[in-house]
């Protein structure tokens, strides 16, 4: 199973960063992860941390 999330960050104090960072979907600023299990439900994959802005599709590669 793939899932993915958002959890929120304090907002950054550079600019670039915030725009990198906001969620529009969440409407705050976030990182997304992604995680990959088995039927046993073990973790198999954990990708990194990456820009709220990144669509979840493009966070895989």
């Amino acid at each position: 199973m793939v899932d993915g999330t958002e959890r929120p960050i304090q907002r950054p104090q550079d600019q670039q960063k915030q725009k990198s960072h906001y969620s529009g979907k969440k409407k705050r600023h976030t990182r997304k992860h992604l995680i990959l299990t088995d039927r046993e439900r073990r973790v198999l994959v954990l990708s990194k941390a990456r820009e709220g802005k990144v669509h979840g599709h493009s966070a895989v590669g």
